[in-house]
């Protein structure tokens, strides 16, 4: 997925769903040991958050177990493993095309072990709910929920995860009652493995983004402050789950007018952004934006301005200089001009280019549809 598109769907989402963090399934017993290195190195990789050279490591042992016919339960757990390394940066498309081969192998081979249909099909599900495809992502993650109990157990490591994904699902389809029944079932069950693993995080990440749907500022920071201390310890610092985190908490803190540490909280997430992403990322340019919001809140306005000269900037080299995103944000910086000394004209400048970009794009669209007509 492209720099404006993965930016595109933050800016739809202003904190998007966690990205599920999963053990790599183990693969069989007495294989080969190319096979094994490639995978502690993909695990190495996705310790780090760095799906991408995660995925790069199963391609080299995807393309090294089709050249040695590796069995079918290893060709399952290899493109299993590269569909959720895609599905976890964004790259969709190519990665549903690697979970159809994986479960397609699953359906015919009378080899394959099926104990990895249900996780596998756990995380298709996910990618359909990160796509839109809400009624077919719930069909799919209640399968995989109902074979994962029936198969493996309850207590199965996968049942959080798929529990999890539901509550995600529920999240953007605004049946909030249901979403935090999963995620307080998911964490209950992570919440008795030992050793934990640090996936409670992310799930209690879930649910405090619930809490902000919710505008339940307290209930979110109290869930968001756990996790962040989970996500510290097992993640790191800079980690994308821990950073996906203190975005969450400083919104918390922002809804409760607790701007100081609001303000703090950003700050961090956009230092740790800058050192993992590329520094044109969809993240950096979403953070910098809320940053910005929250200084102009608390009357810090040249470092709010100087923060949304940033955004608009990437924004328009990502997005375009006529997105909606670009309109938004130039609304925004003009409210934040008119705030300030000597800068009516800088604002009017904005104003007018808004409402230009508006209006024509207003015109293009009944053009379009007359047209149609």
């Amino acid at each position: 997925m492209s720099v404006a598109r993965i930016a595109s769907r933050h800016f739809k989402v202003l904190f998007p769903a966690f990205v599920l963090i999963v053990s790599l399934v183990t693969m069989a017993e007495g294989q080969d040991g190319e096979l094994k290195d490639l995978e502690r190195l993909a695990n190495k990789a996705l310790g780090r958050g760095d799906y991408v050279e995660a995925s790069h490591h199963l391609r080299v042992a995807l393309d090294l177990a089709e050249a040695r016919k590796a069995s079918d339960t290893d060709m399952v757990v290899i493109l299993g493993n590269l569909a959720e390394m895609l599905r976890s940066a964004m790259q969709y498309g190519e990665a549903e095309k690697f979970f159809d081969r994986a479960l397609g192998i699953l359906r015919t081979s009378n080899t394959a072990d099926k104990r990895h249909l249900p996780v596998i099909l756990g995380n298709q599900g996910r990618l359909y709910q990160e796509t839109g495809r809400y009624a077919l992502s719930e069909s799919v993650l209640k399968k995989a929920q109902r074979l994962t109990e029936r198969d493996l157990g309850p207590g199965h490591w996968s049942m959080p995860q798929v529990l999890n994904s539901l509550g995600v699902l529920y999240t953007s389809i605004k049946k909030r009652k249901d979403a935090e029944t999963s995620f307080k079932k998911a964490i209950a069950l992570e919440e008795k493995r030992e050793p934990q693993n640090g996936f409670l995080a992310p799930i209690l990440g879930n649910l405090g983004g619930l809490y902000e749907d919710e505008r339940r500022w307290s209930h979110a920071e109290a869930v968001l402050l756990r996790a962040l201390e989970i996500a510290e310890v097992f993640y790191g610092e800079n980690h994308p789950e821990t950073v996906t985190i203190l975005n969450k908490l400083a919104m918390s803190y922002k809804g409760q007018e607790k701007l100081e540490e609001s303000a703090r909280i950003f700050r961090r997430a956009l230092a740790a952004r800058r050192k993992v992403f590329d520094p044109e990322d969809g993240t950096v340019t979403l953070t910098l934006l809320s940053l910005a919001r929250v200084l102009a809140a608390q009357g810090n306005y040249d470092e709010a301005r100087s923060n949304y000269t940033e955004t608009l900037q990437l924004m328009e080299k990502n997005l375009g200089p006529k997105s909606a995103a670009v309109v938004v944000t130039l609304e925004e910086f003009a409210k934040l001009l008119r705030r300030m000394k000597n800068r009516n004209e800088e604002a009017l400048a904005m104003e007018t280019r808004a409402k230009f970009i508006r209006a024509e794009t207003m015109y293009t669209v009944k053009v379009g549809k007359a047209r149609r007509e």
